[in-house]
């Protein structure tokens, strides 16, 4: 139909490239989503604390990481970190290699990045939160660790969890340019299998039908989330 031609994907090589690419791409968004998050959490708690040089440190590090391309900090992580002495040697054939692997390079770049949006995402939560109840927390005790995580992260997550949608689907598209580094996600098999089989169009359809139904499936967790933490007056009421 169309003049399409799928048989390739008939061939068991290829649905094994898929589906490890697959499973790939998952590892790599979720464990540098996981981490993001943590960052936005500590940044945004570091914010509050109003220390001057702290303060400056996180500015820092969000306007760095925040305002230069995604796909520029994977590949500095990669290929500049081994020059700056973190490497060894291989054990088998005695040559240099670098400290890091590619997937963590790659994870460790997107981690950075998301927990640079993921700040502005929870400094945003933490600043519409009324004063009262954070004075409400003071006069009972809590020390301002334990009013961090237990007042102003269960409500402030609620407010910005529109927001760490985006920052969490947009973090999940971009771990396709980890094929750049030849970490082996979706994209890098996708770029062997239309080197093989010549079907670039085709191979393109099902690598967006597959990344449309990926994000798609986070998008609505996320929305589920979102209405099953639902509280009167914090976030979205469903």
């Amino acid at each position: 139909m169309f003049g399409l031609d799928y048989s390739w994907l008939a061939d068991p090589a290829y649905q094994s490239w898929l589906v490890t690419g697959v499973i790939n791409t998952l590892e790599l968004a979720a464990l540098s989503s996981s981490v993001a998050i943590l960052i936005g959490m500590l940044g945004a708690l570091g914010l509050s604390l109003r220390v001057f040089w702290l303060d400056a440190l996180i500015e820092l590090f969000v306007e760095v990481f925040r305002n230069t391309p995604p796909l520029l900090q994977m590949l500095f992580a990669y290929f500049t970190l081994s020059t700056l002495g973190l490497e060894t040697t291989d054990p088998v054939t005695g040559l240099k290699m670098p400290l890091l692997s590619a997937f963590a390079c790659a994870c460790i770049s997107l981690s950075l990045f998301g927990g640079a949006l993921a700040i502005e995402a929870f400094r945003s939560g933490l600043e519409t939160m009324p004063k009262a109840i954070t004075e409400a927390g003071r006069s009972l005790g809590y020390s301002r660790w334990a009013r961090f995580w237990r007042i102003e992260v269960p409500i402030a997550s609620r407010v910005c969890l529109p927001s760490l949608t985006n920052i969490l689907t947009n973090l999940f598209k971009t771990t396709s340019q980890a094929s750049v580094i030849t970490v082996p996600e979706l994209m890098y098999y996708a770029g062997q299998i239309y080197n093989d089989t010549f079907r670039t169009l085709e191979v393109m359809i099902l690598i967006l039908i597959i990344y449309v139904v990926l994000v798609s499936i986070l998008s609505y967790g996320m929305s589920r989330l979102e209405a099953y933490l639902t509280l009167p007056g914090y976030g979205k009421e469903q």
